[in-house]
């Protein structure tokens, strides 16, 4: 059977609204015919029920309390177990997970709100201030270099995000023919979550300490972060030897380090010093 025209859908959602307990022969989602069950065999969604309080409560709770597929499962798989979940979605038992790039999406969203509360980077951008101005910088060079850290706290989300393809380039170029690139670029996703749940941990644990936000980079925290879990994904999500896992780990951790510093250092001097 076709499926129904999207007049007739929207027919059959309000008929579904006005009487929510006769079942509709069509799914509401797509418009093919459903059979006996609970899913649609085309589309996947589950058979329609009228919305309530307690649905909703019960959706929110599903979210976050699901088993693996839930967004704390997922994060549990990622801080311990990051060679698991990139073996499984490779080979492609990917529908017991929370998707990996959502997940990375809210975690870069998540750290980005948590270091603009912190000043984090303003705090980073003080301490470059007084090291330039040790070195003769202006006014107005100074002014730009509290500018520019600004920016990069209140955009660190787009920041990264923009970096992270090009993170897995080297990771292509360290794990091929096992890999290709998209796949590289998965396994960069999933070091990335680690990092940024990291990370989430590591700032108000440090302004805590510190009675304030430490003036200083996560640079070192991230080559940190990528040089361990890209040897555990290497260990025990791609079968490598402990040396290849190792070796193809700090390779790739400088490479992007580098990458990172080489981009940083030519924005930051041409938006205060080169520019005019």
């Amino acid at each position: 059977q076709l499926a129904v025209r999207p007049q007739n859908q929207l027919l059959a959602a309000f008929r579904f609204c006005l009487s929510p307990h006769m079942p509709e022969p069509n799914c509401l989602n797509c418009g093919q015919a459903l059979p006996p069950g609970s899913f649609c065999p085309q589309c996947g969604q589950k058979r329609p029920h009228r919305l309530s309080v307690g649905h909703v409560l019960h959706e929110v709770v599903h979210v976050f309390t699901h088993a693996d597929k839930s967004i704390f499962g997922y994060a549990r798989h990622v801080l311990l177990r990051p060679g698991r979940v990139v073996r499984d979605y490779l080979a492609g038992r990917r529908q017991r997970y929370f998707n990996p790039f959502q997940f990375l999406l809210l975690a870069v969203g998540v750290s980005t709100l948590l270091a603009t509360q912190l000043h984090y980077y303003e705090q980073v951008g003080e301490s470059v201030q007084r090291a330039v101005a040790l070195r003769g910088a202006s006014p107005a060079q100074l002014a730009r270099v509290a500018a520019y850290f600004h920016a990069v706290g209140a955009y660190f989300n787009v920041w990264w995000l923009v970096l992270l393809p090009f993170h897995a380039l080297p990771a292509w170029l360290a794990y091929r023919p096992r890999l290709n690139y998209a796949e590289s670029f998965l396994l960069l996703v999933v070091v990335g979550s680690a990092f940024q749940l990291c990370l989430l941990v590591a700032l108000p644990t440090l302004f805590v300490l510190t009675g304030r936000a430490p003036g200083s980079s996560t640079a070192v925290f991230q080559a940190v972060i990528y040089l361990l879990y890209l040897a555990l994904i290497g260990r025990q999500g791609l079968e490598l030897s402990w040396r290849g896992a190792l070796g193809r780990a700090v390779a790739v951790s400088l490479l992007a380090g580098l990458l990172n510093f080489v981009v940083n250092f030519l924005a930051f001097n041409w938006y205060v010093f080169w520019r005019g």
